[in-house]
């Protein structure tokens, strides 16, 4: 079988893109914050987290379609609906027509939702939109962005199709090297725009030009030593994959829309109650806490591929070790992140110029606190997931729709303004999501959850002699 390995340096690398990647972010606030008004600033968090939910569908479609190609380069004859066929037959190489026929069904899916994305993109969002800036005097100018930013989204999504390549292949480095080009091209275009005095419509160029680059790069690294001319001279299996792909994909994609709009999407509905410069703080504290999720995460995500080819061998040792030690190291980047930015986050923002500052201290620890709750159970499901199981769909609605009636009720008939959005979201994840899929990987790696903490303090304090 041929084996992913995923190396040190590919983890460091995973770091370096995600902290350039919060670098851009970080080093063009003084500029947005410089040149966009308190109101506009809003506005602009609103595209963000519009852009977030895309890029979360993306990912959704990503991680399907990664898991799979990874189980064809790892020599997999078989793809099940549902979990691994454990009697299957494993190729010494990859499964090149396998890898073809995934290929092309992911392109064409890819296609056809970046379309319906278009759509919703500019009618429902244009409409959302344009209810918010009911009240600027240039609304025009804030709708005009607004369907710039969203062609930039879609176009974005689109390009996802070569990590899923890159990820599936385990070239991290690659797919990591392509955001570290994505996001400095972005910095540096969005400061020559906001200088040169085109606002808000200038960051929303910058995206798209960025996208543009992204497409050339990642087509060019995807298909990196010789793939394009392998497949080329390969025949595609002659039986459709889209009914196999499709299962767990729509069912990972609505479990995960669900996911995001009882999370960090529930800053749009909370903006329907609360004015718009809360919501800026909102926004902002909501995206500083996106950042150390990502990050306490990325260890995870760098293996990952190895972990759904880990399944296919059946090597729950090399399972055990990755989760544990990627659990360990979560809880402490998580922790030093939010004490960090509790002492210090208000500070860096008076020095680089915000007019905009976090929330205050209770609420923002109350953020801290359902968000820790949210990164532990999304590493459970990342587990659960690589394994080609889906079972969380239905909690995941349900915990949507009781967030949907119960935010307003905290926020409008309680008066609990800010606290009533955080807390809506907490007490609901908390009844059943943030526990229930932590204790299903306990009992499928065996390991309680202290077990699971002992065990990756232990990975990391000795050495890691597991073969890769």
């Amino acid at each position: 079988m041929s084996k992913i390995v995923i190396t040190r340096k590919d983890v460091i690398w995973g770091y370096v893109a995600q902290f350039c990647n919060i670098g851009a972010n970080i080093l063009v606030l003084p500029a947005i914050f410089r040149f966009l008004p308190s109101d506009t600033l809003g506005i602009w968090y609103v595209f963000v987290n519009l852009g977030m939910f895309s890029t979360l569908i993306g990912v959704v479609f990503q991680i399907t379609f990664s898991r799979n190609i990874a189980y064809a380069f790892g020599g997999a004859t078989s793809l099940l609906k549902d979990g691994i066929d454990e009697n299957a037959r494993v190729l010494d190489e990859p499964n090149y027509p396998l890898i073809k026929s995934l290929i092309r069904t992911m392109h064409k899916f890819y296609s056809y939702v970046s379309l319906a994305m278009a759509l919703m993109l500019f009618s429902a969002g244009l409409v959302y939109v344009y209810y918010l800036s009911r009240d600027f005097p240039d609304q025009s100018y804030i709708l005009y962005s607004w369907l710039l930013y969203s062609a930039s989204v879609v176009f974005g999504f689109y390009c996802i199709h070569f990590a899923c390549i890159l990820q599936g292949r385990g070239y991290i480095q690659e797919h990591n090297q392509l955001m570290i080009i994505n996001r400095s091209i972005y910095m540096l275009l969005t400061y020559i725009f906001l200088f040169s005095g085109y606002g808000l419509i200038g960051v929303a160029i910058a995206n798209c030009i960025s996208g543009i680059v992204n497409y050339f790069t990642g087509r060019l690294l995807a298909y990196k030593d010789g793939l394009g001319a392998i497949l080329r001279n390969v025949t595609p299996l002659n039986f459709n994959l889209r009914a196999v792909v499709w299962r767990n994909t729509y069912r990972q994609g609505i479990a995960n829309l669900a996911m995001y709009i009882s999370t960090k999407g529930s800053l749009f509905y909370a903006s329907l109650f609360i004015p718009l410069a809360t919501i800026a703080k909102y926004g902002l504290s909501l995206q500083v806490v996106n950042v150390l999720t990502t990050i306490s995460l990325l260890y995870y995500s760098s293996y990952a591929p190895y972990v759904a080819q880990s399944w296919v061998t059946h090597n729950v040792t090399n399972i055990r070790r990755i989760y544990t030690k990627s659990l360990v190291l979560m809880l402490i980047l998580y922790i030093a992140g939010c004490v960090g930015v509790s002492l210090f986050g208000d500070w860096g923002l008076t020095l680089i110029g915000s007019g905009t500052t976090l929330l205050p201290t209770v609420p923002l620890a109350l953020l801290f606190i359902v968000y820790l709750f949210d990164s532990n159970q999304a590493l459970a499901i990342g587990l659960i997931s690589s394994s080609n199981k889906i079972p969380y769909m239905t909690s995941a609605i349900v915990s949507a729709l009781a967030i949907f009636i119960l935010m307003p009720i905290f926020i409008v008939l309680f008066k609990w303004d800010i606290y009533g959005a955080i807390l809506s979201v907490g007490i609901v994840q908390f009844c059943y999501q943030n526990w229930k899929w932590i204790q299903v990987v306990s009992r499928r790696i065996r390991l309680n959850y202290l077990q699971q903490i002992r065990l990756g303090v232990r990975y990391w304090l000795t050495s890691d002699s597991t073969k890769r």
